[in-house]
């Protein structure tokens, strides 16, 4: 497992995914008041990208992992609401077998069986969204992959990824279609909540 913050390369595929989303303005009739659209609604989801043999990133809403070494990454995105701010994150990523090898920071300690990888840092949660991933490298084992995340010193949610071999190592899949146990276990957060000063 590697460690890769996609921020900006998730950030700018929501942005282009939200954009797309976004309907053609229309000229309002006369007697009539124009409509607002929709909010599309912002969710705790996980998501895995993988990076095409054209060179281009493609992001899914899913948890299935197809092992594609050093192509496919994997995430969480939790939804906080409130202020742009910055929190105390403990990340404990547990794989049900052992990793061949770990390749973190030093805010990441990996246990001695390489199953367990807990890593306790200060991010920013930017226009109420929290998220991070690791990227799939050699030697990371098929299975159950789970995410659970605390926030300040409380748990705020669990994501359930299941990994798949992939022996052709073909980067053209959509993870989307692949076969998981426990497919697409999304987590909703509460809601922001600021702490009362003691």
């Amino acid at each position: 497992m590697r460690i890769l913050s996609l921020r900006l390369a998730v950030l700018a595929g929501l942005a282009l995914a939200a954009l797309a989303g976004v309907a053609v303005a229309q000229t309002p009739v006369a007697d009539k008041p124009a409509e607002k659209p929709a909010a599309k609604p912002v969710r705790s989801i996980p998501y895995v990208s993988i990076l095409g043999d054209d060179g281009r990133q493609r992001h899914y809403e899913t948890n299935a992992i197809p092992l594609l070494f050093n192509r496919a990454c994997f995430g969480w995105r939790m939804y906080l609401g409130g202020p742009n701010r910055t929190v105390t994150l403990t990340e404990v990523l547990t794989t049900s077998q052992p990793a061949e090898q770990v390749i973190a920071g030093p805010e990441t300690e990996v246990s001695a069986d390489k199953t367990r990888a807990t890593t306790k840092m200060r991010e920013v949660v930017q226009d109420g969204v929290l998220q991070r991933s690791w990227c799939i490298i050699p030697g990371d084992p098929p299975g159950i992959y789970t995410y659970d995340i605390s926030i300040d010193g409380e748990p705020r949610g669990e994501f359930v990824f299941c990994a798949i071999e992939m022996p052709d190592q073909n980067t053209n899949i959509d993870p989307r279609d692949l076969n998981c146990p426990n497919k697409f276990n999304s987590v909703n957060a509460r809601p922001f909540a600021p702490r009362k000063a003691s």
